[in-house]
């Protein structure tokens, strides 16, 4: 079977931009674990878990402040991820608009693959704000249990069915397959 979607003229530059969406997600989601953990440390500056060290407060006082540079560091770079991913979203977008008459296709397939990439570009933009929402809120939130949450939701993606985007794209090798 051909790996190739034959007549979907996004197909291939679609799958380029899932991976590139994979691989800054995947990279953020570090950020991500990096600014929970920080913060969880510090509240335990705050409190009485020095034992023999309780009376350095110029260590605490350091400690904190490399913990809290972590914190903005890191929300800087999952800040400029959101970006990257918001910027895939829109090339997934502006696959709508490319000329598709360099592969002459009927009309009625043409509306399939249209109708297929509309229904793929809604998953995405929905993960995307649920992102974003994630990212503004992560550096304010200081509650441990809600710091999980929301690095679990970043990698369950919630909005992006998987089976529903293979099964799309299933069905466009399909197409290829039998024409």
């Amino acid at each position: 079977m051909q790996r190739d979607g034959g007549a979907c003229w996004w197909f291939t530059p679609w799958k380029k931009l899932d991976q590139e969406w994979q691989v800054t997600t995947t990279r953020a989601q570090q950020h991500l674990s990096k600014i929970a953990d920080s913060i969880q440390k510090t509240t335990y500056l705050d409190g009485e878990h020095w034992g023999a060290l309780s009376d350095c407060y110029l260590l605490q006082e350091r400690a904190s402040s490399r913990l809290w540079d972590l914190v903005h560091r890191c929300r800087k770079r999952l800040h400029d991820d959101i970006d990257t991913l918001a910027d895939v979203v829109h090339k997934m977008k502006a696959l709508l608009t490319e000329n598709p008459s360099k592969k002459k296709i009927d009309e009625r397939l043409q509306q399939r693959y249209e109708t297929f990439l509309l229904e793929l570009v809604a998953m995405y933009e929905r993960e995307l704000v649920t992102k974003s929402l994630i990212a503004a809120d992560m550096a304010e939130c200081a509650q441990h249990d809600v710091m999980t949450l929301y690095i679990a939701s970043w990698q369950m993606q919630p909005h992006l069915d998987r089976a529903r985007i293979d099964e799309i794209l299933q069905l466009i090798q399909n197409d290829a397959h039998y024409r």
